[in-house]
């Protein structure tokens, strides 16, 4: 009988597995932010056009900071150049070796621009040979720099190259030789240089120790001071940037809310999305760094400037630009994204915003203050430990503007809507600000931030530039000087006549200037001190006399005592030794000459050139030959003529043809070193200060059209119910205006104080520039009109009855 076949029965259920964990931390977070990157760069056209302006924005400033970075290579490579043309001197009282070079420096100029070059004769066949060129000139030949050979080349130049007939272009200077690209220099070869003297170097090399530039702690300050000025706007304008198109966004997150993402999902999501946007921004910078490299070579900085190949940002700041600000976007996101409450039907932005509180924000800048107040009182301090502290004291001054203005803005706004006063584009704009005030304060804060740093440095440097630089010397003479015997005393007369005969010369008054000694017997001994100070000698004729003192009468033959303050000067009757140190230069002995007993005391005249002002000796070509003189300097006064202006030009070139050695010196010379640096440390800082404003501008810009395409539904609703488009425009006017007028009174107030505190740091006294000072704010009002014009077209295109329609 067969077994009966059993019935299967129901499949066992397989034991139950242990529900999966959530994903580790680190996984959600890259997953959660891949999502918002596809997002920001998926999201259709609206959302690639807030992804751009966020890039832009962010882009903006990215290249502000890495121009700021690649500063240290670029001045580091700009005084390894000017190192590089530097001397080795020869041991003193070493004679010529085959390795032996002479050298004299020529300054000249063309137009308003400088003309520099060196003059040289190699003393034997292992001359050292100077940086940029492949040997040293031969008498007659010449090497040029680029800038120079094209300016040679063009019709501008054609009256420069008269200056260097007898001078052939044998050669280019290499960029090894040179400061910057622009620079006018030249290597001349010269068989007159015959032994070193007063201007005539005797060297062994090239590449002497540099020092570097040679800044005193008030320019340090300054610099300190502008670059916080100048950076702490763009890292406030860089967080701004990350925020662009925040309330489409938050539609977006409200969807994602709706399908089941958890607050913190939608948090690291729209983090995700700035990050994208922070992350081409550092692209666009880096593209934006490499196109400004270029204009940056035609910048110089007390006759310093780059080549593009300088223009390379540090890499420990450069790696610090790279993560800060991605890590900005996230942090600034994750920040904003804390007082936004987003649910599945939409967010809580648009709700009325909690009351601002006041005590905390008065306390950055009084924290700065603190740390600024002891060397206010005290003095300025030398070492890091000082420059750190004047740093972090100057941020919290500024950084507290930016967290007062918020709080400003929203009191004067709330104070206004109360008062329900002013026209229909007044109330608009003032109940927009009432509803989105804080981006507005964002906006705003950069351009407080900028113009009360540049208030408080331009304080700094005027006060500064006023008291320790010297004064302009302006003279009505021009000045045509041959030293250290490149002109021999014999040879004077034909000098001037050739000045004379230059195109646009009025009238010429011809000297000689020298120095004298006490003269000492055969057998006296030598005086244990040091030699006494001599006196200035200068023999002219009676007219160019009359042009130097306050003389009555005068005839050939005459002497005269010119006596200023305590210096001590020659009695009638002296014995002085004429030019003792060109002639133990020229190993002979001085000549002796006796001051005439007839000589008389007179008053100098101020308007004679400076360097002939002062006590000394004046004498006439009867009363003194000049030919004792051993080495003299031979100088022509020369008066110009108003109405050409090329006559000074002219005049170079004519003493270049006489001998490349002579020196011009127009009548409004005077500015020094120092001078030179205060002026273009100050104007740097004002055209930084500009340009930052102009960055924020462009940031202002892109936040009102952001707004403004958020609002064109609503802008089309007004549109339809007949609001003139006048109304509308000026309701942006207001809107960009009365944030950016209260921080402009803040910026003054805040710069005003920076400044004083800054100007008693360095012990001076306050003296405001007005003139820089209207220039900024005259330049943040002009971005205030530069946007509310820009805005008014994409204003009109919105204001069409095509914006409410609705799918």
């Amino acid at each position: 009988m067969p077994t009966p076949t059993p019935i299967p029965g129901p499949a066992p259920i397989p034991p139950a597995t242990p529900a999966r964990g959530r994903a580790p931390r680190a996984v959600r977070w890259c997953r959660d932010l891949a999502m918002g990157a596809r997002f920001a760069v998926t999201g259709g056209r609206k959302g690639f056009i807030r992804t751009a302006l966020t890039a832009l924005g962010v882009g903006l400033g990215v290249a502000v900071l890495l121009l700021a970075a690649a500063i240290p290579n670029a001045m580091n490579a700009a005084m390894a150049r000017d190192g590089a043309r530097s001397t080795v001197p020869a041991a003193a009282g070493s004679g010529p070796t085959d390795r032996t070079l002479l050298i004299t420096r020529v300054s000249s100029g063309y137009r308003d621009t400088p003309v520099r070059g060196r003059a040289v004769r190699a003393e034997g066949p292992h001359a050292p040979v100077p940086p940029g060129l492949s040997r040293i000139p031969r008498p007659g030949e010449m090497a040029v720099s680029p800038a120079l050979a094209d300016l040679l080349a063009s019709p501008e130049g054609a009256l420069l190259k008269d200056r260097f007939p007898h001078l052939r272009i044998t050669g280019r200077i290499g960029d090894a030789g040179l400061t910057h690209p622009g620079e006018l220099f030249f290597w001349a070869g010269t068989d007159a240089l015959r032994g070193p003297g007063e201007d005539i170097e005797r060297i062994t090399g090239f590449g002497a120790r540099n020092n570097g530039f040679d800044a005193g702690p008030l320019i340090v300050l300054a610099i300190v001071v502008g670059c916080v000025a100048l950076l702490t706007p763009v890292a406030v304008f860089i967080a701004t940037a990350v925020r662009f198109g925040g309330e489409r966004r938050d539609g977006r997150l409200a969807a994602l809310r709706l399908v089941g993402a958890d607050r913190a999902t939608t948090r690291r999501i729209a983090a995700g999305e700035a990050l994208a946007g922070a992350l081409l921004g550092l692209l666009a910078g880096a593209a934006l760094f490499l196109a400004a490299r270029l204009p940056l070579s035609t910048l110089t900085l007390a006759d310093l400037g780059v080549f593009p190949s300088d223009v390379i940002p540090n890499a420990v700041l450069t790696a610090f630009v790279a993560l800060a600000v991605p890590c900005c976007a996230v942090g600034v996101t994750l920040l904003t994204m804390r007082r936004v409450t987003v649910e599945p039907l939409g967010v809580t932005r648009t709700a009325p915003p909690l009351r601002r509180r006041l005590w905390w924000r008065p306390l950055l800048p009084a924290a700065g203050v603190a740390l600024l107040l002891p060397q206010a009182i005290g003095g300025l301090s030398a070492g890091d430990a000082a420059t750190i502290q004047t740093i972090v004291g100057t941020s919290l001054l500024l950084l507290g503007v930016a967290a007062l203005l918020p709080w400003l803005l929203d009191a004067a706004v709330a104070r206004l809507g109360r008062s329900g006063r002013g026209s229909q584009a007044w109330q608009l704009a003032v109940r927009r600000l009432e509803l989105t005030g804080t981006t507005a304060a964002r906006s705003v804060s950069g351009i407080t931030v900028a113009v009360a740093g540049a208030i408080a440095v331009q304080l700094l440097l005027t006060g500064v530039g006023i008291q320790d630089a010297p004064e302009l010397l302006r003279t009505r003479w021009t000045t045509v000087q041959a030293r250290d015997g490149a002109v021999p005393a014999a040879r004077a007369a034909a000098m001037h006549a050739r000045l004379s005969a230059a195109d646009g010369v009025r009238a010429t008054h011809g000297l000689i200037t020298s120095y004298a000694g006490p003269a000492r017997g055969p057998h006296a001994p030598a005086a244990p001190d040091a030699d006494p100070e001599p006196y200035p000698l200068t023999v002219a004729d009676c007219a160019t006399l009359r042009e130097l003192a306050r003389i009555a009468s005068c005839s050939d033959g005459d002497a005269f005592l010119v006596k200023d303050g305590a210096y001590e000067i020659p009695h009638p009757g002296q014995r002085l030794a004429l030019d003792p140190v060109g002639s133990q230069t020229a190993h002979r002995r001085p000549a002796v000459w006796t001051v005439p007993a007839t000589a008389r005391h007179v008053a100098g005249r101020r308007s004679a050139p400076p360097w002939l002002t002062g006590p000394g000796l004046l004498a006439t070509p009867g009363a003194l030959d000049a030919t004792l003189l051993r080495r003299p300097a031979v100088s022509t006064l020369l008066r110009l003529d108003p109405d050409r202006p090329d006559a000074i030009d002219h005049v170079r070139n004519a003493a270049a043809r006489i001998d490349l050695r002579i020196d011009v010196v127009p009548g409004d010379y005077g500015n020094t070193d120092d001078d030179d640096v205060l002026s273009l440390t100050r104007g740097s800082l004002t055209a930084g200060a500009v340009a930052v404003l102009l960055l924020i501008g462009c940031g202002l810009l892109l936040t009102t059209l952001e707004q403004l395409h958020d609002r064109a539904r609503l802008l089309s609703h007004l549109d339809a119910l007949g609001t003139p488009r006048a109304v509308l425009g000026r309701s942006v006017l207001w809107q960009t205006a009365l944030p950016v007028a209260l921080g402009l009174a803040l910026a003054l107030t805040c710069g005003l104080s920076l400044g004083t505190l800054l100007v008693h740091m360095a012990g001076r006294t306050l003296q405001p520039e007005w003139p820089a000072i209207l220039t900024l704010t005259g330049t943040a009002a002009t971005v205030i009109l530069g946007v509310t014009a820009l805005s008014l077209p994409f204003l009109w295109r919105l204001m069409r009855p095509e914006g409410l329609r609705t799918e």
